[in-house]
């Protein structure tokens, strides 16, 4: 059983069946080594995988995890240029909201926190109050 593993804005396939992601939403080495082992193992031995088949996805998938780091260091260097600026967010869906209808909050951005990939910024409000929004909800930079 010969497989190509491909990758589609960040999405991983193997023979066109997705591969699941991992908790950092990243397939690992190790997972991509472990796919390729069992690719090995049950190969058709009279067509094994040519050995350029299997150099050209050891690079993809070199290639791949550098895009994947780079995304994330951007990321983090966009959300980090935004400390001390003032900015207006979309304020997160609470149960203190009414209706369920997000506002907006602006104030100042005072630190960055990353959880499970995802950027937030704690953004201070002019009642001096706290607000942690995702940096995708970001409307505006002043």
């Amino acid at each position: 059983m010969s497989g190509t593993i491909t990758s589609v804005n960040g999405q991983s396939f193997v023979d066109g069946t997705p591969i699941a992601k991992d908790k950092s939403k990243t397939l690992s080495m190790s997972n991509f080594m472990s796919v390729l082992s069992a690719q090995l193992a049950n190969q058709n031995p009279l067509e094994p995988m040519s050995d350029t088949s299997f150099f050209a996805q050891l690079a993809q998938m070199g290639t791949v995890q550098g895009m994947d780091e780079l995304r994330a260091s951007m990321n983090t260097s966009e959300a980090s240029s935004l400390l001390g600026k003032t900015v207006t967010a979309v304020r997160p869906m609470t149960s203190a909201n009414s209706g369920g209808v997000n506002s907006l909050v602006t104030g100042t951005v005072q630190k960055l926190t990353i959880k499970d990939g995802v950027h937030y910024l704690s953004i201070k409000e002019p009642n001096g109050g706290l607000v942690e929004v995702s940096i995708g909800n970001v409307q505006s930079v002043s």
